[in-house]
């Protein structure tokens, strides 16, 4: 089966860690959520693209999704908006048997009846990593006018990754001016992402993102980033597990960005072996926007859909697809079928 030890090992690796929480016996909680893996599997498995080893691949994942599903909290939702308009997902969780008034239903047996799950919008963004950067302003308007949800701007200090450096906030401040009404995601690979929150802020971006393998305080960072107006992502690098300690830190943030690749260069292949970890953060998060970055084109967009990713990061597909728009709303449809 392909990647089936990698894609065991990554899935299992939730149950290790101490602290857990134990299996809730909610027959209808339970139910409600294999219902919503088996849409994404209906309507992924729909897609050409798909062989055997895949289709074996996802059913391990999904099966597996369904299990950590009853292990992990229940949650409750709330909609919140960036600075240019754009939606994002906010989610509450409450432990099961916390038994203070925020926590509705207690994860009890009327949980499933009294928490509505808000599905998070399905986007779709073009990395300007993968466009000219010498004509930075002129690649974000090409991108808008293509119909893009967000532009994303991967800010490289040439420490945490050697050898990839790119612009700063300075540049994306001045980039702000030619694209006033665009959504600016910026996703820092820096070493010191806090000390780049306030100039980010004031240079107009809508939502921060930083890595959990570079924050010292994520929590901290998250609440600043909020304090400031704006939206605030986590990142994982691909060898990043999803553990409890990253299930309990997502609650902070408004995305969790799952990379597809390793952070640094654009072009590289889509790494479907961490696939699982999005399946984990969906079943652990129903209504929380989860990204992946790296390598996403028109046929991996169809796996990530199925695991559940509800916005995309898409580089040389877009800027190097001779129906850009057409690629654009094909990828933000293959999202919404697989949620």
């Amino acid at each position: 089966m392909f990647a089936s030890s990698r894609a065991l090992d990554v899935l299992m690796s939730t149950f290790s860690h101490e602290g857990r929480h134990a299996v809730s016996t909610n027959g209808a909680h339970f139910a409600s959520q294999e219902a919503l893996l088996s849409r994404r599997w209906r309507a992924a498995s729909r897609s050409t693209v798909f062989s055997r080893r895949t289709s074996a691949f996802l059913l391990l994942s999904r099966s597996f999704s369904a299990l950590i599903c009853a292990i992990w909290s229940c949650s409750s939702t709330g909609l919140t908006g960036g600075r240019s308009g754009l939606a994002s997902v906010q989610l509450q969780a409450c432990d099961c048997g916390d038994a203070s008034s925020s926590c509705p239903g207690n994860c009890g047996s009327n949980a499933s009846d009294s928490i509505a799950v808000a599905r998070p919008p399905a986007r779709v963004g073009p990395s300007l990593l993968a466009g000219d950067l010498s004509a930075i302003a002129k690649e974000a308007a090409w991108a808008v006018g293509a119909g893009a949800d967000f532009v994303h701007l991967d800010i490289f200090d040439g420490n945490w990754v050697p050898g990839a450096f790119t612009f700063g906030p300075m540049v994306v401040k001045a980039l702000r001016k030619h694209v006033p009404k665009a959504f600016l995601d910026v996703h820092l690979c820096v070493t010191k992402p806090e000390q780049y929150v306030e100039e980010l802020a004031s240079a107009g971006v809508d939502r921060v993102t930083a890595h959990i393998e570079a924050l010292k305080d994520p929590a901290a960072t998250a609440a600043h980033i909020h304090s400031l107006g704006m939206l605030a992502g986590l990142a994982l690098s691909p060898q990043t597990p999803v553990d409890s300690k990253v299930l309990e830190l997502a609650r902070h943030f408004d995305v969790v960005l799952v990379m597809t690749v390793p952070p640094g260069f654009g072009g590289q292949s889509f790494m479907m072996e961490v696939l699982p970890k999005v399946s984990q953060l969906r079943a652990a998060f129903p209504s929380k926007a989860l990204e992946v970055d790296g390598g996403v084109n028109s046929e991996t967009i169809v796996l990530a859909a199925a695991a559940g990713a509800s916005e995309a990061v898409a580089g040389t597909a877009v800027f190097k697809a001779k129906r850009p728009r057409r690629v654009i709303r094909e990828m933000r449809e293959h999202l919404r079928q697989g949620m």
